[in-house]
């Protein structure tokens, strides 16, 4: 029986021993894994769906991270609280705060995954070269997003330009324009294969002018004006791409303006008839994970919560004592919607930026797209179907700080729909009053739209000193709005952010802006009673978040100064 035994284990020895190794490499069948997710187009196709569903989100989707590129600045400021939310920045602003440390991985996340398709996309067959070459623009299009964002809000950033296969902790910085280089470099590569506006295989999609629109912003960025005005200038050019002045769309027989008609439901794709956007988020109202009636309300990630964040509590502003009572039955359709009021627009915003004769005129600071009044629709009040500015004075003067940043506030409309929500958020259909989900942006929203890139341009003529082009260039897009013209001699770089707060006030990324021009500290404190006390010199850049720092044991991932 030993004898047996001992026969039996040297048996077992040779049979492991003599295995072939590839019959204990995993193959999935039935599961995806890194092996098997990347092997025809399509599965590229699905990864780049998801880089468009993250810029969706990180512009104003569920996760509202979006609303700090805008308060703490010269547009807007955090409504509830001064110690908080980027109101008192010595506070909130640290190597350690969520803020910092969610930008960073939400981009860091795109990079990544832009990597892993350059990477895998080099061993799967296209039927023809162009297909391959759209998507691989497609990835360094968002790679180069990524770092556009990365640098503007950092600073010069860590570079990763392959696919990570296993943990890293040996990161070190870029200097600022190398990062600048980056983000250029495959924004160029981008832009050379992508297709036109006009061309591109679904609204929504990267084009070649999303491209050079990026690119104009970066050669800024860089110092390079005469780049910048060439990028510009190619969209600029395009004869696809033209501002809208005058009424299309939905609601074009409507009294409006071509502004208002920007920003009205299913008017932001060219579908629509609408030349100017340049890339266009899309929200599918009617698709479940776009925003199907079932799931479509402020706690789904795929809705843009504009409405929700931005827009005053106007439904609960109090009639005059002694009467006291709610000038509106419920939030409605008719005024905007239930707002929330995280975010209130600056006075700079809302009345400094409208002087010099532009307030009666300049069509975008008309009743239709900044409500600065509301009717009063509660039958039970005897101010019935009066409007607030009916009420007196006296009743104005005893409005509290509190009431000003959160009820009796100007409402950027364009952030809502009015007279415009779904059937299915709406309680009842003859009062238009909304749900208690209500609160999002029932329409597309712009990442980029040509407005912009005159202004872009007109930044890089006046980098050059060649103020009449500068002037030229933001009179194009005042005219729009009838707008008195800008002289040359009153072009700075202050009258051109001025402009952008007109133009492009809750599209743009603010924040971004102004820490690229170094000059987020000193408009903040200029314009911004909140966050202004507390602004300090080194926050023109957010810190480096010091998780990133702490696990970077095999490298020194500097920390930026002030920190």
């Amino acid at each position: 029986m030993k004898i047996l035994k001992y026969i039996s284990i040297i048996c077992l020895i040779f049979a492991i021993g003599s295995c072939d190794e590839d019959l204990l490499d995993e193959t999935p069948k039935d599961f995806l894994s890194p092996n098997n997710s990347f092997t025809k187009p399509q599965d590229i196709e699905s990864a780049l769906n998801h880089q468009y569903n993250r810029i969706r989100s990180y512009n104003g989707g569920k996760y509202w991270d979006y609303s700090y590129l805008h308060y703490g600045t010269d547009l807007a400021q955090y409504s509830r609280s001064k110690t908080s939310y980027l109101g008192d920045y010595s506070s909130t602003l640290l190597p350690t705060s969520g803020i910092v440390s969610n930008f960073w991985s939400k981009y860091y996340r795109m990079i990544y995954n832009s990597n892993v398709i350059l990477s895998r996309i080099e061993d799967i067959d296209y039927p023809s070269q162009e297909e391959k070459d759209i998507h691989i623009g497609e990835a360094k299009f968002f790679r180069g997003y990524a770092y556009r964002c990365l640098v503007h809000l950092y600073g010069g950033v860590p570079l990763v330009d392959t696919e990570t296969t296993s943990p890293r902790r040996d990161f070190v910085r870029a200097t600022k324009e190398a990062t600048l280089e980056f983000a250029i470099n495959d924004l160029e590569a981008a832009a050379a294969v992508l297709p036109g506006v006009e061309e591109v295989s679904a609204e929504g999609k990267a084009s070649n002018a999303a491209a050079n629109h990026l690119l104009a912003e970066l050669y800024l960025a860089l110092g390079d004006p005469d780049k910048a005005i060439a990028a510009a200038t190619a969209v600029i050019d395009d004869p696809n791409i033209e501002l809208m002045t005058t009424r299309f769309g939905s609601r074009m027989n409507e009294d409006g303006d071509p502004y208002w008609d920007l920003h009205q439901v299913n008017n932001q794709n060219r579908s629509s008839g609408n030349k100017e956007g340049i890339f266009v988020i899309q929200v599918d109202n009617s698709t479940a994970g776009g925003g199907a009636e079932d799931n479509y309300n402020y706690n789904n990630s795929n809705a843009l919560s504009f409405e929700r964040n931005y827009g005053p509590i106007y439904w609960q502003i109090k009639t005059p004592e002694p009467e006291s009572v709610n000038i509106q039955f419920g939030p409605s359709t008719q005024e905007g919607g239930r707002p929330v009021a995280f975010v209130t627009p600056t006075g700079h915003l809302t009345q400094t930026i409208w002087g010099n004769g532009n307030w009666d005129v300049d069509q975008r600071n008309n009743e239709r797209n900044i409500k600065r009044d509301w009717v009063v629709n509660n039958p039970s009040s005897s101010w019935y179907g009066k409007k607030i500015s009916d009420f007196p004075q006296s009743w104005w003067d005893g409005l509290s700080e509190q009431d000003t940043m959160m009820y009796v506030t100007p409402y950027i409309t364009k952030v809502t729909t009015v007279n415009d929500h779904p059937s299915f958020i709406l309680l009842n259909e003859q009062t238009g009053e909304v749900n208690s989900l209500a609160g999002i942006t029932y329409h597309d929203w712009y990442l980029m739209r040509v407005a912009e890139t005159y202004l872009l341009r007109a930044e890089a003529y006046l980098m050059k000193g060649e103020n009449q082009l500068a002037a030229n260039d933001i009179n194009q897009v005042r005219e729009r709005s009838n707008a008195i013209p800008v002289e040359a001699g009153d072009v700075d770089i202050d009258y051109i952010l001025d402009e952008r707060l007109r133009e492009l006030n809750y599209e743009e990324p603010r924040r971004m802006t102004l820490s690229r021009l170094g000059l987020l500290v000193e408009r903040t404190r200029k314009y911004n009673p909140y966050s202004g006390p507390t602004i300090q010199d080194h926050n023109n850049l957010f810190p480096i978040p010091y998780g990133e720092i702490e696990r970077n044991t095999l490298e020194v991932l500097e920390q930026n100064p002030g920190y």
